[in-house]
């Protein structure tokens, strides 16, 4: 597992969501983004010409280059988006505002959906119980990002961002707190 850590100004996302529950993340996202995504834009991803204001907010935004998982109640709220260069906000789409933050951030080699699941993977079961324990969390959201490329190459490469607060003394209850609610909402 590859790591850095490195410090971000805020960054504003666009792009549109649905609810999935922990426990179907690893079949949901992958049917969200075929259905709601590949399929529902092939005519553009062909002509690269968009048609209507979503469509162009998605190309002029880089709609597709990361994904957003929003920690909610008994769910997380998994967005397809784009780093918003300002302008209209379509119908559709909404916008996802990340507050300045350090941030761990992992990268991974290989085909999609395969090399990132089993990098999220590494990261909680891994990372998170090891030196993530030094770290608090910065909200409830985390980012997968996507590279441009053949996303079925053994050479493609994505990756994880988590925000962090600056290390932390925690108590062993604070820990295991921490580990017990992340057990119950499915993320370990």
């Amino acid at each position: 597992m590859n790591i850095t850590y490195e410090h971000k100004p805020e960054m504003t996302l666009i792009g549109f969501s649905t609810s999935i529950r922990p426990e179907d993340g690893y079949i949901k996202c992958p049917e969200f983004w075929d259905k709601e995504y590949a399929r529902k834009y092939e005519k553009l991803w062909q002509t690269m010409k968009p048609e209507t204001p979503v469509e162009k907010a998605i190309l002029e935004n880089g709609v597709g280059l990361f994904a957003i998982c929003d920690e909610k109640e008994g769910a997380f709220e998994y967005w397809i988006a784009g780093l918003y260069k300002g302008g209209q906000v379509p119908e559709g789409l909404k916008l996802y505002t990340f507050p300045e933050s350090d941030w761990a951030m992992f990268s991974a080699k290989g085909p999609l959906p395969g090399s990132l699941q089993r990098l999220n993977t590494q990261v909680w079961e891994e990372w998170y119980p090891e030196e993530g324990q030094k770290y608090r969390g910065n909200g409830n959201a985390m980012l997968e990002v996507y590279s441009p490329g053949d996303m079925q190459s053994p050479d493609y490469e994505c990756g994880i961002w988590v925000p962090i607060c600056k290390p932390i003394e925690q108590s062993e209850q604070e820990a295991a707190e921490t580990v017990s609610t992340m057990t119950i909402t499915g993320i370990l």
